[in-house]
């Protein structure tokens, strides 16, 4: 008997499945008949960086336990453990934060015998390093490979996996592990293992193109210091630039006191600007020096105080270049101080030297880091304003007070506009950091511990990351470079009352107002700036070419019929009244005669003479020295009106021009705004991003005055560009808006990378300038409204009818072909969300 008893506590036991912590977790047990496949796809060309696709399908059984909860509301408990089970490790809390979900994903329908679960999922290869996980799939990042690793949850491991398909894009896979069984299209790999006790561990390597490799090392050194150095290097350039265009304005004969000044104060600007874009934006390359050549986490640690240093710097130079009086710059100072107290003395606040309050930090240090982010913030704003405020006065666009003096900015006013905007700022930041921690951790169960002190431990590092990056993300120099530029023109309008191209020194400020204010920011290849200060002189480039090809072809350049004189030197403003009387009498006897032309008969033919004879009257001419003379032949006396333009000089010409564009750009504002931060992903990115709605409010103002500029250019250049009516005239300027986009596009379409909305912003220019050009033809005989019922009977009369229609027709197309570019040539997928919100936390990079 003791053998027996002994031999059976000896014997080993017969082998039993092992028994994992997921399977008690998800009752595994009941998914032994399930089915399940996947799918992965990357998809390289037509953006700039590498975006991913996955499928997962699983096929539940009615028997599983968890079925019935798949059916619950996705905020449920039994919801997020049941897709937990399916999508998710055998842990409470999940956090995927490189994985994106469309909408509608998860989808969960009802079949025969079970439920079908389809869960889809999207994100974007955008770092050379490291990996993140996407449905069942990790993928590993190298600086020359990449690898798809099949990584299922630990819920599916008894699930039968009847198809899995990889498609890497072109130019297929380098190896594939275990061998595929077949291919699917030109790059796909296909597996089918089903009768599989568990799943296969599918690996596929490859090399991506050097375009999309190159793209995804922004974070690496070299590659973000180059990008880095050409955002600082267009600044630098645009001040050189405007200290060679303001030393020849003051070297110029005959300058007066008014050029004078101006010329100091575009001077002094060029230094300013350059010194605020380089401590705004070079603390970044100075930060990522000091990381490559010394102690990495020495300076991580220090970068949020030398961050708060770098945005009082920044800041005060735009106080005292705006000279806007002791309550400006009492409250400058005011602001300034809890910013320097926090950078120079954390611990005085309870603040550690790296000022992460993720952890178990009072909450006097949290609200103490919280006031310095934000008066940090509202000392930029206040900056900002106080030298827009100077520079726009200086160019007329705000009026002087009662004693003639410059109107000088109210704190009353200033004060809470900025502190509106930054709290308005924050609020958005806050906002979409809470809806950014819902999406990753949408999977979370909600009723333990460990999610609370995650929840607010990611909320308050995100307030480190905001404090660290939000001094870099608006300070639009370019704005005040632009107005800046603005208030020399006006100093100069009125030495030349033909074109600012006359004179070589207004001549250069011009031309340089263009690529500031009008052009788009291009030549980013390969997600990478240093090009791009190139585009200066390519926009240059293309608004001088435009403006002397046709110099000789307009009305106002040809030469009169007997002496050969140019027709522009005999018409000035002494002689507008006449001239438009002349255009007056020229449309009521073609109107007679168009009449005449319905029924003829003898009278009517004698009378067709006589008007005819007026006709001839009208075209003779006198010129500039007083001899008579004749109009040149096929221009009217309606086309020398019109091509004077609504006022006598350049200067008001351009800036009536620019008050239409501004007013007509606003719905194509709305258009560009849609397209670039609302259509498609972009809204995601967009309501995800901490400052993607300020961004989006930012980019509609940024577009209002690039429409503004453009119109400026034309309405100064009026009297010089070819063409008899308004639409005509807008197509040279169009043309110089255009042409740098076509020569990016070129390196677009070498690097095999989207167009973006570049084709819809070229069309909405042309559509703003063709109605802003009928505006003005229009507002030159803005005298005659009062004989008509409405402006369209007086635009009926100006164009005779004939040339409207043609305009019409003109405008139809434009639209049309908006809406098309917008349709088929946009990118809609968006671009990659910020790297701090796929990272999680806040400590990620700019």
């Amino acid at each position: 008997m003791m053998l027996v008893v002994v031999c059976a506590v000896l014997w080993p036991a017969p082998a039993r499945a092992e028994e994992k912590p997921v399977d008690g977790w998800c009752a595994t047990a009941g998914l032994d008949k399930a089915e399940a496949s996947a799918s992965i796809r990357l998809r390289h060309g037509g953006r700039d960086h590498t975006k991913v696709t996955a499928r997962l399908t699983v096929h539940v059984p009615s028997s599983w336990k968890l079925a019935p909860s798949l059916l619950l509301a996705e905020d449920s408990g039994g919801y997020r453990r049941a897709m937990g089970c399916l999508t998710r490790s055998d842990e409470s809390q999940h956090r995927w934060w490189g994985e994106w979900r469309p909408r509608g994903s998860p989808r969960v329908t009802s079949e025969k015998g079970g439920h079908l679960v389809r869960f889809d999922t999207f994100s974007w290869i955008d770092e050379h390093e490291g990996w993140f996980a996407l449905g069942p799939w990790r993928i590993e990042r190298g600086t020359a490979h990449w690898r798809l690793r099949f990584t299922p949850a630990p819920g599916l491991h008894r699930v039968n996996w009847t198809r899995i398909t990889v498609d890497p894009g072109e130019p297929g896979a380098e190896s594939a592990r275990p061998k595929p069984v077949a291919a699917e299209g030109a790059t796909g790999l296909v597996w089918r293992p089903k009768g599989e006790r568990k799943p296969p561990d599918v690996t596929v390597r490859l090399k991506p193109g050097w375009q999309r490799s190159f793209a995804a090392q922004d974070d690496r050194f070299l590659f973000a210091n180059l990008s880095s150095g050409g955002n600082l290097a267009w600044t630098g350039i645009v001040s050189g630039l405007l200290l060679v265009a303001a030393f020849r304005l003051r070297r110029r004969a005959g300058a007066g006191a008014t050029e004078a000044a101006s010329a100091r104060t575009l001077s002094d600007w060029a230094w300013i600007s350059a010194g605020a874009v380089l401590v705004f934006d070079g603390d970044t390359v100075l930060l990522r020096w000091l990381y490559a050549l010394g102690d990495e986490d020495l300076w991580i640690g220090r970068e949020p105080r030398i961050a708060l240093a770098a945005a009082v710097c920044a800041a005060v130079p735009l106080l005292a270049f705006g000279r806007q009086g002791r309550y400006i710059t009492g409250a400058g100072a005011v602001l300034a101080a809890p910013v320097l107290a926090v950078a120079c003395q954390p611990d005085l606040f309870g603040l550690p030297d790296d000022l992460d309050i993720s952890g178990g930090t009072p909450e006097g240090a949290f609200f103490s880091l919280l006031t310095a982010a934000f008066c940090a913030q509202t000392l930029t704003f206040l900056g900002f304003t106080a030298a827009a405020w100077r520079l726009a006065g200086e160019g007329g666009l705000i009026p002087p007070g009662r004693a003639g003096t410059p109107r000088a900015l109210l704190l009353r006013y200033a004060g809470p506009l900025t502190l509106g905007v930054t709290a308005a700022v924050g609020a958005c930041y806050t906002l979409a950091t809470e809806r950014n921690w819902q999406r990753v951790s949408w999977l979370s169960l909600r009723g333990e511990p460990a999610y609370g002190l995650g929840h607010r431990g990611e909320l308050r590092s995100h307030l480190t990351w905001y404090t660290v990056n939000g001094q870099n993300w608006w300070l639009p120099v370019w704005v005040l470079t632009g107005l800046a530029l603005y208030a020399v023109l006006r100093a100069t309008g009125d030495r030349s009352a033909e074109s600012p191209l006359a004179e070589p020194a207004d001549r250069r400020v011009f031309l340089l107002f263009f690529p500031v204010v009008v052009g788009m920011s291009l030549g980013l290849f390969a997600n990478n700036a240093l090009l791009s200060p190139l585009w200066i002189f390519i926009n240059t480039a293309a608004l001088r070419l435009a403006a002397s090809a046709g110099a000789s072809r307009a009305v106002l350049g040809r030469g009169l019929d007997a002496s050969g004189e140019r027709l522009g030197l005999s018409v000035t403003a002494a002689r507008r009244a006449d001239i438009l009387g002349r255009a007056r009498r020229y449309r009521e006897i073609h109107a007679k005669m168009r009449r005449l032309d319905q029924g003829q008969s003898d009278d009517d033919i004698l009378q067709r003479r006589l008007l005819e004879q007026e006709i001839r009257g009208l075209h003779a001419w006198t010129g500039a020295g007083g001899g008579a003379d004749r109009l040149p032949p096929q221009v009217s006396v309606v086309d020398v009106a019109l091509s004077m333009g609504p006022r006598d000089t350049w200067w008001d010409n351009g800036r009536r021009a620019a008050r239409f564009a501004f007013f007509v750009g606003l719905p194509a504002s709305g258009l560009v705004v849609w397209s670039g931060w609302v259509r498609g992903d972009n809204w995601r990115a967009s309501t995800y991003f901490g400052f993607g709605l300020p961004d989006a409010v930012s980019g509609f103002l940024a577009w209002q005055v690039c429409w503004a500029g453009a119109g400026f250019v034309l309405g100064a250049l009026w009297r010089c560009l070819p063409g008899r009516r308004g639409p005509v005239r807008a197509l040279p300027v169009a043309a110089a808006f255009a042409l740098p986009a076509g020569v990016d596009a070129l390196g677009n379409l070498y690097l095999d990378q989207g167009y973006g909305d570049v084709g819809l912003c070229v069309v909405a220019m042309l559509f703003v300038l063709t109605v802003t050009g009928i505006a003005l033809d229009l507002d030159i005989f803005q005298d005659e409204r009062r004989f008509w019922q409405s402006r369209f009977g007086l635009l009926l009369s100006v164009y005779q009818m004939r040339y409207f229609s043609l305009q019409l027709a003109y405008l139809v197309a434009q639209a049309v072909a908006m809406l098309t570019l917008w349709q088929f040539f946009t990118d809609t997928g968006g671009g990659p969300p910020p790297k701090e919100f796929e990272s999680g936390g806040g400590g990620g990079g700019k």
